[in-house]
């Protein structure tokens, strides 16, 4: 029986998502990408595509609705404590 994933976390638009204390995001030569947590040593692989995602999400610091994919990644992500919620983008506060 097929089960539907549950639905993004709700971040509101003024919020933005970057990298937890302590954790370094380092390209890899073929194109993905590893997380690395300075503090405990825990590493995590991201494919090519799961790379591209979380420059774009890290970029933007916020989820974009029209990509399905990034959502997905960003709840993941939050779950794991690789990404945080922080507080309002530096272009609202300026």
């Amino acid at each position: 029986m097929a089960t539907t994933p549950p639905p993004a976390p709700s971040v509101p638009p003024y919020l933005s998502v970057a990298l937890a204390p302590g954790v370094r995001l380092t390209g890899l030569p073929f194109g993905g990408a590893v997380l690395i947590n300075e503090r405990t040593l825990a590493l995590a692989e991201c494919a090519e595509h799961d790379a591209g995602l979380l420059q774009r999400l890290l970029a933007k610091g916020r989820f974009d609705a029209d990509d399905p994919d990034v959502p997905r990644l960003a709840r993941h992500l939050l779950e794991t404590r690789w990404l945080v919620v922080t507080g309002a983008p530096a272009a609202l506060t300026a």
